[in-house]
């Protein structure tokens, strides 16, 4: 397998991604433009004057103001205030994912090193952390226990100098040495493919376009207590805060199929790094087999599992897209690799 291409691919779809989600960006910024310069323009022919006129000649004149020469530049001033206000939550959320060790932590994680480490699969865990990260030329990240039972193990952090892998305990007591050589060789494969990076970035998109929901609210409750506010305008404000709070739900939709689709393709990814890594397919594809054949669960019961989904080694279930891709389908690759 040519893993020079494998990473020229990987580049290629990091750049798509950007490309995407700033379009996503932009067109839901110029949504929001329009339902605020529409809704501006209807709540002011509610007023008294114009009871003759039926709705949709309301809209449909609300519409065309909305594009004309005057109101144009009121429309593009609502967009870019979207724009800049979902940018902001994005880099929120980058910072926010950032740190591994914050990650670790809130999975109750307890941090390994020689001191710590009181087993012998501890200590055996350890060394295979060593080992692989001498192998991939990365610095040794840090490594992390999840009091968990479910078989489950991934990597965070921005850089290789912050990195850190964490494993569950049902990792740890259920995989040999070869069969956990194989799944941290994987992770480690995430943070030498900039993995971890991607999928913090992928994550805080998905989270800037939640901004849309609290501009909803803060909209629908403005309207509730706004006692100037005429009854019909109120109704026009409900309709704006339901409106941006469709397109909120589209845009995070949208944006969970993203993150799936790139995160199916990274798993593979790894999955090749590891094999280069460790220079034994077969430990890896025995850590698979555990899973598809002896029924292990590799779900996790802490909340934050939900939303670090895409980051872990094995889908845990539940989830609305698939963000990993069948364990079967998974092997057949690295037996390919052979």
């Amino acid at each position: 397998m040519d893993f020079r291409e494998h990473q020229d691919r990987a580049k290629r779809n990091s750049r798509i991604i950007w490309f995407l989600y700033v379009l996503l960006l932009s067109i839901s910024s110029l949504l929001i433009g329009w339902t605020f310069v529409v809704g501006l323009n209807l709540a002011e022919l509610y007023q008294p004057g114009y009871e003759q006129y039926s709705f949709w000649q309301k809209f449909s004149a609300s519409n065309s103001r909305a594009f004309n020469s005057e109101q144009i530049q009121i429309l593009l001033s609502f967009s870019a205030i979207a724009f800049i206000v979902q940018s902001l939550t994005t880099a929120f959320g980058f910072f926010k994912k950032s740190d591994g060790h914050k990650v670790a932590i809130a999975f109750n994680a307890r941090r390994l090193d020689e001191d710590s480490a009181h087993s012998l699969a501890e200590k055996q865990a350890l060394n295979i952390v060593a080992e692989q990260a001498l192998a991939a030329s990365v610095p040794t990240p840090s490594l992390y226990l999840i009091p968990e039972q479910g078989i489950n193990a991934f990597a965070a952090g921005k850089s290789h100098k912050n990195a850190i892998v964490a494993i569950t305990e049902g990792a740890l007591n259920t995989f040999s040495r070869t069969e956990l050589s194989g799944v941290i060789a994987h992770e480690i494969g995430h943070i030498v493919n900039q993995d971890i990076k991607l999928n913090i970035q992928i994550s805080a998109f998905v989270f800037g376009f939640t901004a849309l929901f609290f501009l909803a609210r803060f909209i629908f409750y403005n309207a509730i207590y706004n006692r100037r506010m005429d009854g019909r305008a109120k109704l026009v404000m409900f309709a704006m805060a339901a409106v941006i709070a469709i397109i909120g739900a589209l845009t995070v939709w949208m944006g969970r199929i993203l993150q799936a689709a790139m995160s199916r393709q990274r798993e593979y990814l790894a999955d090749a790094s590891a094999v280069q890594f460790t220079r034994y397919p077969d430990g890896l594809v025995q850590a698979f087999e555990v899973l598809e054949n002896g029924g292990k669960s590799t779900k996790m019961e802490n909340p934050s599992s939900k939303e670090y989904a895409h980051a872990m080694m094995f889908g845990i279930g539940g989830e609305l897209f698939a963000t990993h891709p069948p364990l079967r389908e998974r092997i057949a690759r690295i037996q390919n690799q052979k």
